[in-house]
């Protein structure tokens, strides 16, 4: 890389040119140096190295960027919204910890923690054999909590897929998984229809089509993941668009005509033919779609037998031997994948409600087979063990729960005071506002446990962002912002 150059009177000139980096160097910041132990990744941004923090004898992670004005305001967006996010407790909320940007003979450095490998990559080395359901309710409810944070912040990850969901410690700590990749992250007031967002077999509908969005289409890629984790195969596929659209079509089922008619994208995939009383939509052909956009279908090619629909996830590698508990946790799997791939964004189920889900708390799998409820109405028992005040937690079907009160009546979910609650039917130990502090600050929460869900993500304990007994826009006791937040939040609409 030249650092600089110069021209003596007789024309000669010179150059100097900063040494490629390489093991045994280290990285210098204004806090610590960072010696490099060996490099683990490279991309067209640069390099990933790992390295010991000589300050801590942490192991870190240290991305190397490359010095090209094409990177350099995503690199400044990315640690702007590592900024923006850096309120929120990283462990808690399960994302990826930022240490510092720093600048290293004139390339720009950032530290993260140092993780262990993708959810990819960790298919890879199981030789893509399917993960448990369990496993899979691990992974989905510490996604689920991230989302949940994020969205209290009206944050957007816009990435959501197995290379950027990282394993924190796969012998230690098996599934604990942490959010990392907040390079394509924006803000809700950023967002704008028609924009590219989004992998391939990881795009939501309304990226896809055109349409406006929300932070749904983060639930969508976490649908999407644990469908990948079950299924050891991408539910949609990665590598051609028009087979993503038809598979999603031929899965779950075309768009409704109001979201055709709104897409702005929707006669990239769709013919409007005319009907006798109003226009209807058809997917189009390969052949049409080739020929329409100058693009070739590609076949879909898959090493297993994909589903038809959700439904027929439940039967797939199905044993005789397996009891009734175990189908049931397969039913209410596929429950949550529907209403986490959701079709039309605005009925998508959010993280919080997804979080309360029946896959996740595991109620169908707390009584004995034969006196549990339906499975096609959910039903979650809430409140403390032998009181009076206890309720239950009703899907049936809406994305919305309702909840059972005592007497017999049917409330909304937004008129109960979930603080203190826990989906096991517990007072959180953490219910009041010291225990919640003192929770965060001892770390005596499982790492993830839903009882983390009620309290707040925030990294000192004081600022509840997301914690079921408040709105997740209300950031602090005043309804402003931390000041940390506003401040990021203002260099990131400068970019």
């Amino acid at each position: 890389m030249t650092l600089w150059s110069s021209s003596d009177p007789s024309g000669a000139s010179v150059t100097l040119t900063a040494p490629e980096v390489q093991p045994g160097h280290t990285l210098l910041s204004s806090s610590s140096g960072y010696s490099v132990l060996e490099f683990i990744g490279e991309g067209c941004f640069g390099r990933v190295a790992r390295c010991r923090n000589l300050a801590t004898q942490e192991t870190v992670a240290v991305k190397i960027l490359k010095k090209d004005t094409d990177y350099l305001q995503d690199t400044e967006r990315e640690v702007a919204m590592m900024e923006v996010i850096s309120v929120l407790n990283p462990d808690h909320s399960n994302m990826v910890k930022f240490f510092e940007q720093f600048e290293h003979l004139g390339q720009t450095c950032l530290a993260f923690e140092m993780l262990d490998e993708c959810l990819y990559q960790m298919m890879l080395e199981r030789y893509w054999i399917p993960l448990s359901l369990n496993e899979i309710l691990t992974i989905a409810e510490q996604l689920l909590v991230a989302l949940d944070a994020l969205k209290g912040l009206g944050v957007l990850h816009t990435d959501i897929k197995p290379d950027n969901v990282m394993c924190v410690n796969q012998l230690d700590q098996p599934f604990r998984v942490k959010l990392i990749d907040f390079g394509e992250a924006m803000t809700s007031s950023e967002v704008q229809t028609g924009m590219d967002l989004q992998p391939a077999g990881y795009r939501s509908p309304e990226i896809a089509l055109g349409l406006p969005f929300t932070e749904a289409i983060d639930v969508w890629g976490v649908g999407c993941i644990m469908a990948f984790l079950y299924l050891a195969e991408n539910l949609f596929p990665v590598d051609c668009e028009y087979q993503m659209m038809k598979c999603m079509v031929e899965v779950l089922g075309q768009p409704e005509d109001h979201m055709l008619r709104a897409g702005i994208h929707t006669k990239y995939f769709f013919i409007e033919e005319v009907a006798a009383h109003h226009p209807t939509w058809r997917l189009m052909t390969p052949c049409e779609f080739t020929d329409v956009n100058n693009i070739q279908a590609e076949e879909r090619h898959s090493l297993i037998d994909l589903p038809g629909s959700l439904d027929d996830l439940v039967n797939i590698q199905i044993h005789p031997e397996e009891e009734a508990a175990e189908i049931e946790h397969r039913m209410a799997f596929v429950d949550l994948l529907k209403r986490l791939l959701h079709v039309d964004g605005d009925q998508r189920i959010s993280p919080q409600h997804a979080l309360q889900h029946s896959f996740i708390t595991k109620w169908h799998l707390t009584e004995p087979f034969d006196s549990r409820p339906p499975t096609t109405t959910s039903v979650c028992s809430v409140g403390a063990s032998g009181d009076n005040t206890s309720a239950t937690l009703i899907f049936d079907g809406s994305n919305e729960p309702s909840i059972l009160s005592p007497d017999g009546d049917a409330v909304t979910h937004s008129n109960i005071d979930w603080a203190g609650w826990s989906s096991e039917g517990e007072i959180l130990p953490g219910s009041s506002e010291e225990d919640q502090d003192a929770w965060l600050s001892e770390g005596e929460i499982s790492p993830f446990s839903n009882e983390e869900y009620s309290v707040s993500w925030f990294s000192e304990g004081e600022l509840p962002s997301c914690s079921n007994e408040k709105e997740p826009d209300a950031l602090s006791s005043d309804g402003a912002n931390p000041p940390e937040l506003t401040a990021a939040m203002v260099r990131l609409k400068e970019l």
